[in-house]
């Protein structure tokens, strides 16, 4: 792992440890300062040079602890790679913490050797008690006499707090991984259900092409046309879950001309969609569907001209799109009619793993004639 890789992996860690490490060398100095004043009634203990020499030292000898922090996550992690029973884990940080207290002794005794040396007030009470003493002896003189018990809890404090955001990273990692399994597992659905779309839609225009062939073999050669023109759209958005309405519209557009070619003059289309949601997404090919519903079940069995009316807008920060119409509406309850066919059935599923409950479908009988289907769902424009 390089210097790089560490800091953004532990960054937040270091400093959290820089943080707690700061407030327990200020604690430490506070409770100095109380007991040097108040148990002991140390007159010393209110000395500008003894406030000072204090808290250099114990706020120092924190921050010493930052060095080694490093090296006692290394070893942590080794440790727990060997999957040891908690008491066994106890016992070798008991004695991995022994260890990093002599390690930090040294480093501390370098610290107060060299600041008496260019400083001789800092730590004078200390060397006044032991004149001319060199560095190497002050070493040894260090490890014998200093409070490993006290050094010791800052090692289980680092430990501690290792133990805490390691959880917290594992945790948080574990989270995204299920995040990004079930994102992956809906983009799979939707697919699917889109898929499903494509040979549903293929199957019902080549039995349409295949009444009219008998009937008037340019316009089955018009429409076989205008299918080659769709199945190359539907190709080149395969992968793709939503587009822009003015996208989906040149789809639709293409599909009614094949109806139109079908029907003649009993089918008639009319539009009214909003400049304002022409770059706003909706799910692709969804209104092909609903328009081949309100065709084949709602005009298909007019003798006369029936007409479609499609139009959108935008309003609460929704999207609205509509389609309509006139012919004989549903002659059987709504979940019936909506469990006939695939094309319905798969355009509710699709809504329910894009949207969730962010969005409505409704089918209303018109109360003068025919069917009105309308669509809400969040309004978002390519950009975003």
């Amino acid at each position: 792992m390089t210097v790089k890789t560490y800091l953004q992996k532990y960054r937040t860690e270091l400093l959290f440890n820089f943080g707690f490490l700061t407030i327990l060398g200020i604690a430490f100095f506070l409770q100095t300062i109380f007991s040097d004043s108040v148990w002991n009634n140390s007159q010393d203990s209110m000395k500008p040079h003894f406030i000072i020499n204090t808290f250099v030292d114990r706020v120092v000898a924190a921050y010493l602890w930052l060095l080694l922090t490093p090296f006692i996550i290394w070893t942590s992690e080794k440790i727990a790679e060997k999957k040891f029973s908690f008491l066994g884990m106890a016992v070798i940080h008991s004695f991995v913490g022994l260890f990093f207290t002599f390690i930090h002794i040294p480093i501390y005794s370098t610290f107060v050797f060299v600041a008496h040396s260019v400083t001789p007030l800092m730590y004078v009470d200390d060397f006044d008690k032991i004149p001319n003493i060199d560095y190497g002896n002050y070493v040894v003189y260090s490890l014998t006499r200093v409070n490993h018990v006290y050094r010791l809890l800052y090692y289980c404090i680092i430990i501690a707090i290792h133990f805490a955001f390691d959880y917290f990273r594992k945790y948080s990692e574990r989270e995204l991984r299920a995040s990004q399994l079930e994102v992956q597992l809906k983009e799979t659905q939707i697919r699917t259900l889109h898929q499903q779309l494509q040979p549903h839609f293929l199957f019902n225009t080549l039995n349409g092409i295949s009444s009219l062939m008998y009937k008037n073999v340019q316009a089955a050669d018009t429409m076989l046309t205008y299918l080659g023109d769709l199945l190359r759209i539907s190709l080149e958005r395969m992968n793709v879950q939503e587009v822009q309405l003015k996208d989906d519209i040149a789809f639709i557009e293409r599909y009614l001309l094949i109806e139109k070619t079908r029907m003649g003059e009993r089918l008639a289309v009319k539009t009214n969609f909003h400049t304002e949601t022409l770059d706003a997404l909706v799910p692709c090919m969804m209104m092909q569907p609903i328009l081949e519903n309100a065709i084949k079940h709602g005009l298909g069995s007019k003798l006369k001209q029936g007409t479609i009316l499609a139009s959108s807008w935008h309003y609460a920060e929704k999207l609205f799109l509509q389609i309509e119409d006139d012919g004989n509406g549903f002659d059987l309850p709504l979940e019936q009619n909506l469990t006939r066919g695939v094309g319905i059935k798969n355009t509710i599923e699709r809504l329910k793993l894009l949207y969730g409950n962010n969005y409505s479908l409704t089918f209303v009988n018109k109360e003068t004639g025919g069917m009105r289907v309308t669509l809400s769902i969040p309004f978002r424009m390519q950009t975003e």
